[in-house]
């Protein structure tokens, strides 16, 4: 039998720190935590190579003394728990007095401390757990650690490190969370000795939400105001439902201080959008539920970011009243701003950078409104009470016409014929789609969609218009369309019985393997580019795999800090997609463990879903008679990227059957 011995020091300081060590970011989290629980009110974080070969966290807190500082370093050494009952109600972010001894078993470390009114601080260096000096230094007051050359005497752990960028992409996340949670310490992160992230530390939420958040979508948030019920508070800031993103990247909860990971949390705040956001997105916002200690239980996971509720439905309730009532109290409607047009560009006198040039494309000159001889625009002015509404048809003459924009991913299906006969006078009007009914009388009382192209048609006399319906032609293959329903499914015939098509599914097809068949894949120059903003773990990502995504078809570089400038993209996406498309680009390249040629084939696909047909969205009966042919004259169509199907029959026996024409 074998032998029960019990391991020695120093290796079960390994085995402990495979708990607790996992990456530079999990140092950083747990030295932030120590200077937070010391009273810090400015903690500087700087790292070099994504902090495996240097990490440093300086604090102003209150200290070690010469004699604590060596002892701290041991297993279960800790200043934040005496007896058994202070596990009931831990306030302290760090308790187990395992982090140091664990960051120290696998690197080198200086510690530099000095307790407020010492004349003199305390320098000690350690490698692989051991002190090797221990002297008296001068150094400010508080503490600073440095750490180097993470995993040194463990290089078999060093393979599971991710690229430099990605590993500080995790730091900064920390340094988020921590100003998050705590907007009265001032925060500070340098990157390879370039500042990245900064908080004022003046005790002001809306300060650290502006720096993780971003300008644009703190623009779209609304305040949680201190919501109380049954002895727990919640507050935070929530974004409004039309400002929905694509994953739930951007959900941030907060127990007692401590960012956790809570389902119930996070369910809470979703069903707090239930019927207000669209279908697909996810909220975004940083909430902060505080609880009596003794309420919650933080010691259930080596990371301490999972925590345990004693009971769930108080909580599930006061998160989900804070989020309705902060919802139902705002407008939630979007607002657009007006921008005084700009004068012509003057020459260039300001000594741009190369890099500057880059991204400094001219502003488009805007065409020269059309004006019919027999009819002067004349410029919009606020309607009275007492007035009356413009007429329509003079409205949309002085209307100038609208760029020219990349055509949409239903336009590369067919492009309508042109069936009227030679111009006789130019006369404005427009146009939604070929006409397949006699057109009925239309009523000026109600408005026009605003996204129909103007466009410029020949004026025919009244009695020359006949109008007929279209007649529907067979197909080459054989089958007949007859319509759509619910404007998703295409419905033919053919001598068999009926098919029904998913236009989406089956579009979202047709352009994947059109686009994984290209060796240069097509794409259309946007006029200015799309600036792309990002979370530093989603940066880190999309700059692991920034590559790939070129080749599916994006020009996309990066852009100051958790930015990317996206010039050109697929020539089937819309330019409004881009941000959703990069957003869930990112989530797939965090959560990605497959070969190269999988992942394009991810991001290919990812293109094709959001530059297909949409259900929902009606389409013209060319298109959808075009999309029926190209379905069923290609094998490869019968199920979309997800493996869901494209067509589904119902044969005429089936029919019969249904009307009881056939015997059963």
């Amino acid at each position: 039998m074998a032998v029960i011995h019990e391991l020695s020091p120093h290796l079960a300081d390994l085995i402990a720190a495979g708990e607790v060590v996992e990456r530079p970011s999990s140092v950083a989290k747990e030295l932030v935590e120590n200077a937070i629980d010391a009273g810090s009110t400015r903690i500087t974080v700087e790292i070099e190579n994504g902090g495996i070969t240097y990490l440093r966290i300086a604090d102003n807190g209150c200290g070690m003394s010469a004699e604590d500082a060596p002892v701290a370093f041991r297993r279960h050494a800790t200043s934040k728990l005496r007896t058994e009952e202070d596990l009931n109600a831990i306030g302290t972010l760090g308790f187990r007095g395992e982090a140091l001894a664990a960051i120290s078993s696998v690197t080198r470390i200086d510690l530099f401390t000095r307790q407020a009114g010492s004349i003199a601080g305390l320098h000690l260096h350690l490698e692989a757990s051991e002190i090797q000096t221990q002297e008296e230094a001068g150094c400010p007051e508080g503490t600073t650690i440095v750490v180097r050359d993470l995993f040194f005497n463990t290089p078999a752990r060093m393979k599971f490190l991710k690229k430099d960028f990605t590993e500080a992409g995790y730091i900064l996340g920390v340094v988020q969370h921590a100003a998050l949670s705590h907007p009265e310490i001032a925060f500070t992160l340098i990157r390879d000795g370039k500042q990245v992230f900064s908080s004022d530390g003046k005790g002001k939420l809306i300060a650290p939400v502006f720096g993780v958040f971003g300008k644009e979508m703190t623009a779209n948030m609304i305040e949680v105001p201190m919501t109380e019920r049954n002895g727990m508070t919640v507050h935070g800031y929530i974004v409004k439902p039309h400002a929905g993103r694509a994953n739930r990247s951007m959900q941030h909860f907060f127990v007692n201080g401590r960012y956790v990971k809570s389902r119930l949390m996070q369910a809470a705040m979703e069903e707090a959008y239930r019927n207000a956001i669209i279908t697909g997105k996810y909220p975004s916002g940083a909430l902060f539920l505080d609880l009596p200690l003794s309420a919650v239980d933080v010691n259930v996971h080596p990371a301490k970011t999972e925590v345990k509720f004693s009971q769930e439905k108080p909580i599930f309730e006061v998160v989900y009243i804070a989020c309705k009532n902060a919802l139902a109290a705002n407008d939630n409607m979007p607002h657009l701003e007006h921008k005084e047009k700009e004068a012509p560009a003057k020459p260039r006198e300001d000594n741009l950078t190369h890099e500057q040039q880059r991204f400094a494309i001219p502003k488009p000159v805007d065409p020269k409104p059309f004006v019919t001889p027999s009819v002067k625009p004349t410029p919009i002015a606020p309607v009275k009470n007492d007035e009356e509404a413009p007429d329509l048809e003079d409205f949309l003459v002085s209307i100038p016409p609208k760029a020219e924009r990349p055509r949409s991913a239903s336009s590369y299906l067919s492009a309508p014929r042109i069936l009227q006969e030679e111009p006789q006078e130019p006369v404005r009007t427009r146009m939604a789609q070929p006409v397949t009914e006699p057109t009925p009388a239309v009523h000026t009382s109600a408005p026009e969609p605003e996204d129909e192209p103007m466009v410029v048609v020949p004026s025919v006399s009244a009695p020359e218009v006949k109008s007929k319906p279209q007649i529907l032609q067979p197909l080459d293959t054989g089958v007949r369309v007859i319509g759509e329903c619910f404007q998703t499914y295409i419905i033919a015939e053919d001598k068999d019985g009926l098919i029904l098509i998913d236009k989406h599914a089956a579009h979202e097809r047709i352009l994947f393997n059109k686009l994984r068949a290209e060796t240069d894949m097509p794409q259309q120059q946007l006029l200015t580019p799309v600036i792309v903003e990002l979370t530093g773990e989603e940066a880190a990502a999309v700059q692991s795999q920034i590559e790939d995504i070129r080749q599916a078809g994006f020009a996309i570089d990066s852009f100051g800090e958790n930015s990317f400038a996206v010039r050109s993209v697929p020539a089937y996406l819309d330019s409004g997609d881009v941000q959703s498309v990069i957003s869930e680009l990112a989530e797939k390249a965090m959560n990605s463990r497959t070969t190269v040629p999988d992942r394009l084939d991810d991001l290919i696909h990812t293109v094709a879903c959001k530059a297909a047909i949409k259900a929902g969205k009606p389409t013209t009966m060319t298109e959808l008679q075009d999309l029926c042919e190209r379905v069923l004259s290609d094998d490869n169509v019968r199920s979309c990227p997800h493996g869901r199907p494209t067509t589904v029959r119902l044969t005429k026996y089936e029919l019969d059957k249904m009307f009881k024409r056939v015997n059963q």
